[in-house]
């Protein structure tokens, strides 16, 4: 096997790399403004959904995605979701459904 072959192998095999995020210091809020909003994982919506949030679910900002905007924030929930989520899932929500946004210069963009 050459070196090339090998180092394209490696390239293949390596599993998707996270999402590109800047951690903020934890911000606890909530979802507000739909019934239904996907829970994705990662930050935007060519991403898969893990469920779904809703209005008054109780969420813990942790990071934004990098910028120039931080239109995506990742969350913790607080709590189980009203659409069956559990509490302590992981994942990605627009900020347009988040009730206290993350103030700007705190979170790298």
């Amino acid at each position: 096997m050459t070196a090339a072959f090998v180092a394209a192998s490696a390239l293949v095999a390596a599993p998707a790399s996270a999402a590109a995020e800047n951690n903020v210091r934890d911000y606890n809020t909530s979802v507000e403004g739909a019934s239904a909003v996907n829970l994705r994982t990662g930050p935007s919506t060519n991403y898969t959904s893990k469920g779904l949030v809703g209005s008054g679910d109780k969420i813990r900002v942790t990071a934004t995605n990098t910028g120039p905007y931080c239109y995506w924030y990742k969350v913790k929930l607080r709590s189980k979701s009203r659409h069956g989520l559990p509490k302590n899932t992981v994942g990605w929500v627009s900020w347009v459904y988040v009730k206290k946004l993350v103030p700007k210069n705190t979170q790298g963009c």
